[in-house]
């Protein structure tokens, strides 16, 4: 019975009951006839998305400098570097090429009329263009996003979840120069930095029971305000991107653990779960970047020096699933517009959509504003963004599962590589 009622089950049947409620809610336009309702949902899915992130930087700050003085080693800590932006930079790169393959065998942008593309951009079109000002307005470079990764202020820096990078680096030269100061002085620190990791991990486990109550209410205002209406006229571009999702999941990642643990995929999958069913009932990555910390150093073996170094860089960096939207939603637009792509540009789109998937937020709906980064370029409309935007928060839900999936199997090829023992343990409640 008790595991019948395990967190990971709650989770799983609010899901199922918040899309069946949000439809219902929906078609009867019952949000609309009782704002009261829909204040109320938006209330318990917004408390429940502030307490994940109000743990957020306390437990990246703290884990990654435990982890960081417990590597002490530099030596090691550069093979783990290496070995992560290689496992992350190969994955983003064969995620792109897959959404490549299948977008232009499917040609998903031939199967819209003009008239539901006119209809569908007119309808999102004001969505659009505060999209399209906004990435205007922080269009970033390669010297301001290297400028980026030294915060002014840290504190600043660790007000904002959607920029994690500065903080993460800061921590990392806090950690490892704290492993270089005298011995007696940093067993005290180190017993001080790991206390506090312990309490953060103690309170994400228990706003992580509050977790069934708030997907349930987020999923049903996300249902129940997108609607199905626009699916059919978009249901192929739809269909190409979680086939993307689908494949990068179950082929490129089950390769990764096949090849670099000992672990069966079920057994990650398993593990992952209540990490996975955040991702999808959030759409945020960093929302469910402490349930994923969990999950690895629980329910995988997975030391906290490498959980603690991975994870939160690949929160930032690894977002596997937005590059397959991002190369897939730019390529179905061309089609849409009948402009060809030289080989020369498609090339172009897996750089840039590797590139723009680092810069994205990993906060709900980023990647469709980054597009404006890699359409411009190639003389794409912008008004387009509105047709990928009318069906997007059903696919972002989807791609960030793919997105905290990919740190997960990076986490567990990086501790395997080390000589970690990276093994399934069963939750016990």
């Amino acid at each position: 019975m008790k595991r019948a009622l395990s967190l990971p089950n709650l989770i799983l049947i609010a899901l199922i009951l918040g899309i069946v409620f949000g439809w219902a809610a929906g078609a009867a336009g019952l949000f609309t006839k009782l704002p009261n309702l829909m204040a109320l949902f938006d209330t318990i899915g917004n408390l429940f998305k502030n307490l994940i992130f109000m743990v957020i930087v306390p437990l990246v700050v703290f884990s990654l400098i435990g982890g960081m003085m417990g590597i002490g080693d530099l030596r090691k800590l550069g093979r783990i570097a290496w070995k992560t932006l290689a496992i992350y930079t190969a994955t983003a790169a064969l995620a792109c090429l897959i959404a490549l393959l299948l977008v232009n065998l499917v040609q998903p942008g031939r199967r819209v009329t003009a008239e539901s593309r006119d209809r569908i951009a007119k309808q999102y079109q004001e969505k659009q263009q505060k999209l399209v000002k906004d990435a205007d307005a922080v269009k970033p470079t390669l010297w301001t996003f290297i400028q980026s990764l030294v915060p002014k202020n840290v504190f600043a820096a660790a007000s904002d979840n959607s920029q994690m990078l500065p903080l993460i680096l800061f921590s990392i030269f806090f950690g490892l120069a704290a492993a270089s100061i005298e011995a007696t002085r940093r067993e005290r620190l180190g017993e001080l930095v790991g206390a506090v990791t312990d309490v953060m991990i103690r309170m994400v486990g228990a706003v992580m029971w509050l977790a069934p109550a708030g997907v349930f209410c987020i999923i049903s205002v996300s249902v129940a305000t997108t609607g199905i209406s626009v699916l059919g006229a978009l249901a192929a571009y739809a269909a190409v991107v979680v086939a993307g999702l689908v494949l990068h999941l179950f082929v490129v990642y089950q390769l990764v653990i096949r090849l670099l643990t000992k672990l069966k995929f079920g057994d990650f999958l398993r593990a992952s779960r209540p990490a996975l069913l955040t991702a999808f009932g959030t759409s945020s990555s960093a929302a469910s970047l402490p349930v994923n910390m969990e999950c690895m150093t629980k329910r995988l073996n997975v030391s906290r020096e490498v959980t603690s170094f991975v994870l939160p860089i690949g929160t930032t960096v690894n977002m596997d699933g937005t590059a397959i939207m991002q190369a897939v939603a730019t390529v179905f637009l061309a089609q849409l517009y009948s402009i060809h792509l030289e080989f020369i540009d498609q090339v172009f789109i897996v750089l840039m959509a590797m590139l723009a998937a680092v810069g994205t937020a990993p906060i709900p709906s980023a990647g469709i504003a980054m597009l404006v980064i890699i359409l411009g370029p190639l003389n794409i409309p912008l008004e387009g963004i509105a047709l990928i935007w009318a069906v997007d928060r059903p696919l972002d839900m989807a791609r960030t599962v793919v997105n905290v999936a990919g740190d997960g199997v990076a986490a567990a090829a990086v501790a395997a590589s080390e000589g970690e023992d990276v093994k399934y343990v069963p939750a016990t409640a």
